[in-house]
């Protein structure tokens, strides 16, 4: 359960939510994308009331969420996921389109006309992210991208987040790995049992004691090599 989260994104930000398994970050996710109503509060896209807007509604707002597991459609090609992206905001997926995202996603470009079941976890978290990128979103929310990757998987997938970043696309992403996490981040949150307990540049919050003996002390994800530190924060 949520309790008095206020938390904010600005546009062009990478933002990172970090926190134990069971924290609501997931919960919070769901929220913000619509699949679970709130009791109280609100949900506001750039100053517009969004909160009664239902789940299959929120996309066309701007509010693109890539769930958790993946959650491809495993009987349809890679090339039809892509496509369904784009149905909320009413206009065809373009030969070009297409020609960018698999120059951004390299793998998917063999498997375009293959079911996208037959992927690997990491070609489904591509696929996955390129379907949410075609919705052309406001805001990104990610949910625990990295889940079930391979390290290398998992540096391909934040070298995507980090040219994203750079680009100036709006992101929320909630994900495990949080040294990896506030590797790309600009700013941070942390959660505990449904409140935000910290919150800050990515930097400062690499930096705080209480933070670092939670989430970095020995046992925890190590950054992997290759990807800047700290965000532009």
């Amino acid at each position: 359960m949520l309790r008095a989260v206020d938390l904010a994104v600005r546009s062009g930000e990478l933002v990172a939510v970090l926190g134990a398994n069971g924290a609501g970050k997931s919960t919070l996710m769901r929220v913000l994308s619509g699949l679970h109503r709130p009791l109280a509060g609100s949900v506001r896209l750039g100053g517009r009331e969004v909160t009664e807007l239902p789940a299959h509604v929120r996309p066309r707002a701007g509010l693109v969420l890539v769930p958790e597991g993946r959650q491809v459609f495993p009987e349809l090609s890679v090339l039809d996921n892509i496509r369904l992206g784009a149905y909320t905001r009413g206009t065809p997926v373009g030969p070009g389109e297409i020609e960018l995202l698999l120059t951004r996603f390299p793998a998917l470009r063999p498997r375009l006309r293959a079911r996208a079941g037959l992927l690997s976890g990491g070609e489904q978290q591509m696929l996955a992210l390129a379907r949410g990128l075609v919705a052309r979103p406001r805001v990104l929310l990610l949910d625990e991208p990295s889940l079930g990757l391979a390290p290398m998987l998992v540096a391909s997938l934040f070298d995507v987040l980090t040219e994203l970043r750079d680009e100036g696309l709006t992101i929320l992403l909630v994900d495990q790995m949080a040294t990896l996490a506030l590797s790309v981040a600009d700013r941070g949150y942390v959660i505990e049992s449904g409140r935000i307990v910290h919150e800050g540049a990515a930097a400062a919050l690499r930096r705080n004691p209480a933070v670092e003996q939670a989430y970095f002390s020995e046992g925890s994800s190590a950054p992997l090599p290759n990807l800047p530190r700290g965000g532009r924060g």
